[in-house]
């Protein structure tokens, strides 16, 4: 059965955005597939998906704010930015709720630079950054502006030594990197132990699915009531009715 849509995955921890790809491509025998913007493994949340002809249209989609909550752990940095990394500078501060409060606002609203993750997937003459950081290859990431809408701290533990936040932000800005910046900012260091995508502009949390959910769809036909129409996805493109009938 020829399928053309989207489909709003929820991606678990622990998975690369392009296994999800393969294991819905392979179960449901799909001739295309693609995504919009890459979830980190550990990362969690929503994976707009484009089966089939949908893929033509990845380009169109309205490229809006995207929504994230991440948490972080005070005290260490980690060479990832993330709990995935080694542990690479340690700090004994931990800041207060005021403390970080001010800084956020101070530097991480409206436009920003930030650095990349080394381990990330940026390319580099071709290679992807983080292949070329496995190997031990030295290299240097260029900062990259992006716009930061709203940040705000929606939990914090000094006795624990974390802290939760929910940010709204440009498509293609790295929470990792965010979290490593604050925590410098601050004289004291930061990683992230969990980010959620909450938000990718048509698509919601809300309105997603699990790849479990997914996966477990007996065939192609209960598949099917997971799908969103092409043109519901492109909302934000006027459209023209064409009557081709002879009078």
């Amino acid at each position: 059965m020829n399928i053309n849509a989207w489909i709003n995955l929820y991606k678990p921890s622990g998975y690369s955005s392009a296994y999800c790809l393969t294991l819905l491509k392979k179960k449901f025998k799909l001739k295309k597939i693609g995504h919009l913007g890459t979830l980190d493994p550990m990362a969690e949340g929503v994976l707009p998906i484009a089966i089939n002809e949908a893929t033509k249209t990845i380009s169109l989609v309205n490229k809006s704010k995207k929504t994230y909550s991440f948490d972080v752990k005070w005290g260490e940095q980690t060479d990832t930015f993330d709990q995935e990394g080694k542990i690479i500078n340690k700090s004994s501060k931990i800041p207060t709720y005021e403390e970080i409060k001010y800084e956020i606002k101070k530097n991480f609203l409206g436009l920003i630079e930030q650095t990349p993750p080394s381990y990330s997937a940026k390319r580099i003459n071709g290679k992807r950054a983080y292949e070329m950081a496995r190997d031990g290859i030295s290299f240097k990431l260029h900062k990259i502006k992006k716009k930061i809408y709203g940040i705000r701290i929606t939990e914090h533990s000094i006795i624990n030594k974390k802290s939760s936040f929910l940010v709204v932000c440009d498509s293609g800005t790295y929470v990792r990197s965010i979290a490593n910046e604050i925590g410098i900012r601050l004289k004291t260091f930061c990683y992230c132990t969990k980010i959620v995508r909450l938000r990718d502009g048509f698509f919601s949390k809300k309105n997603s699915y699990s790849l479990k959910n997914l996966i477990n769809s007996e065939n192609i036909i209960n598949f099917k009531k997971y799908l969103l129409e092409i043109k519901s996805v492109l909302y934000h493109i006027p459209t023209i009715e064409i009557n081709d009938k002879k009078l």
